[in-house]
């Protein structure tokens, strides 16, 4: 599926009936790649068996594999939406992030709304413009859904940050003004350093 993703990431034209074909067929045949490597947890088997084909509505009446699979689908919806094409731009994640709150009833969804409760509007790893007008990237959510916790990675001069300050954005003065596509940040970043600072405390 990795394969056919990153194909599609290139193509001009729209889906080929062999690729919807592919796509149609990923979950089933990804639970029976699971049980042919000796995966014994059904839970599992099933949620990835489901993941296509979960519609909208409650999750009370549903199975636990059936609630597993509504995450996986609308976080595979996220992805999807913050994941350029040929055909398309992408979109922002804070906007991808909201989009999963409704479903596609236009009602509030559940498994979404769990997703940003969870992770907050602005997903870990997306590029966002601060009140300080610094740019940074998020590394977890902060305080609530929408003041994430962010690493300063380019100074309000637009030069490199070495440092990887950690903010507050639920202060005023760096708050988040809007998301910034990766393109147009241009900064290297250590995953390591990242990583480490999950568990750090900001410190202005």
């Amino acid at each position: 599926m990795t394969a056919l993703q990153d194909q599609l990431a290139l193509q001009p034209n729209p889906l080929t009936e062999l690729q919807r074909e592919s796509i149609d067929l990923h979950a089933q045949q990804g639970a029976e790649l699971l049980e042919t490597y000796g995966l014994q947890d059904k839970l599992w088997v099933e949620t990835v068996r489901g993941h296509h084909i979960q519609p909208a509505g409650p999750l009370a009446q549903r199975s636990l594999a059936e609630r597993f699979s509504r995450l996986i689908q609308r976080a595979d919806q996220f992805a999807a939406a913050i994941s350029p094409r040929a055909t398309r731009k992408p979109i922002t994640p804070s906007l991808a992030m909201k989009a999963l709150y409704f479903d596609e009833q236009n009602q509030v969804d559940e498994a979404g709304a769990a997703i940003i409760k969870a992770v907050g509007i602005y997903s870990p790893g997306s590029y966002v413009r601060l009140g300080s007008n610094e740019t940074a990237v998020v590394v977890r959510r902060g305080a609530n859904t929408a003041s994430p916790l962010v690493a300063v990675v380019l100074n309000r001069y637009n030069q490199p940050h070495n440092e990887l300050t950690l903010r507050d954005t639920s202060k005023q003065e760096f708050r988040v003004l809007n998301n910034l596509a990766p393109q147009d940040v241009g900064a290297r970043l250590n995953i390591q350093r990242l990583m480490a600072l999950t568990k750090t405390q900001p410190t202005a």
